[in-house]
Order: structure tokens, then sequence, then C-alpha cells
């Protein structure tokens, strides 16, 4: 998401003409309707800076167009800082559901207490670092250092790398401290825009999934 465009009306109807103007004109995604009170009802979309500004100018057209009908204010934002999140639905996908977990096995009471303390105790996961080479020995006195070294690096196992359901069960901001933790080539403007889908496809992408 890289704008957020907002359409307010005095009445029900013309915000919903609004709205779908603004999703026939371009590519956007429809994150909230409010309603303010009054009579106030505000439509809120998002996507790229153009296709926002095209969607908005449309449905003020359209709006216009209906005999009665009050268009309070339009305004377009590029960019919104996260911390809009607060106010605003940034991220329509956070509402979607979770895709079901197959049925487990009944497990005793002690296996279950095991197994919840374990997943509280895990950490965040990450790609496994590539084994460093060994340096060449620079004389026999330094072989048998190298030869400890490596064989400590053979035994160090592989970290565990998140699969696409263990990725779409995690929140946004957990994604986000993911992708940090990766070092992903993307700048910190960039990762505090992006949502739960973009992030996803990245973080796969990254662990050649």
């Amino acid at each position: 998401m890289l704008a957020l465009g907002l359409v307010e009306t005095k009445g029900f109807l013309p915000a919903v003409e609004g709205a779908d103007a603004m999703l026939k004109t371009a590519d956007v995604r429809l994150l909230e309707k409010n309603l303010a009170g009054g009579g106030l009802v505000t439509i809120t979309i998002a996507g790229e800076v153009s296709a926002v500004k095209s969607s908005v100018e449309a449905a003020e057209e359209r709006i216009r167009r209906i005999v009665g009908a009050q268009l309070v204010s339009v305004h377009v934002i590029p960019r919104p800082d996260s911390e809009l999140e607060r106010i605003l639905k940034l991220d329509p996908d956070a509402s979607e559901p979770a895709e079901p977990a197959p049925p487990a096995k009944p497990q005793a009471p002690d296996e279950e207490r095991k197994d919840e303390a374990a997943a509280q105790a895990a950490p965040l996961p990450v790609m496994p670092v590539p084994e460093p080479a060994a340096p060449a020995p620079a004389a026999p006195q330094s072989s048998a250092p190298a030869q400890a070294e490596e064989v400590k690096n053979e035994a160090a196992p592989a970290r565990a790398i998140p699969d696409e359901a263990k990725l779409r069960r995690m929140s946004l901001k957990r994604l986000r401290q993911l992708a940090r933790n990766e070092g992903l080539p993307v700048d910190e403007e960039t990762l505090a825009s992006a949502d739960r889908k973009a992030l996803i496809a990245v973080l796969l992408q990254a662990f050649g999934k």
C-alpha cells in the first residue's frame, strides 16, 4: 500500500455509489466504512498513488451526479505512516481467517503443557546461516584448531525455515520483524508501507519456497 484515499459524504447512498466508482476505476482495495455521526460516512481505500487519485476523482464525479447527494470532502494521503494503524484499518488482510490446521491427535495433559511451553520458548524462525569455509593452515601447528572448528560448524544444526502457512498466521508486525532479521534488500520505508501479502511473498522468495 502506497496511498490512502478518503471520501466523506452526507448519507449512506452517495457513499456506496462513490465506493463502487472507486473500485471500478482502478486497482484499489476497500479498507473500511466509518460512520462519524450526523449522517457523515467516510469510505477509505488503498493502493498505488496514481490509482487512488483517479479513483477518488471518479467517486467525486459520480456523487455529484446524484440528485440531492452531498459530497463533504475528498482527500488522498500518499505513503501514510504506519502509526495510522491506531485509528485506521491499513491492512485489510488482517481480518482474513487463518487457514484451518489439520486435526491434532489427542494428547495427555502433561504432553500438552510441554508443547505449549516449547512453543512459547521457540525463537523467531530465521534462514539457516551458511557454514564458513575453514581457513587454510599456515603451519602444521594450526591444523588441529582448524579441523576442530570445521567439525563444530558441521555439527551445528540448520535453523527451521517457516512455510507459507506459518507466515500467514503471523501478524503484520511479526512479519516486518522477521524481514528485518533476515536482512532483506528492502529499505525501511518500503518495509513500513508493505502489506502482509507483499511481505509474505518477499519472505518466501528469500527462503527459496
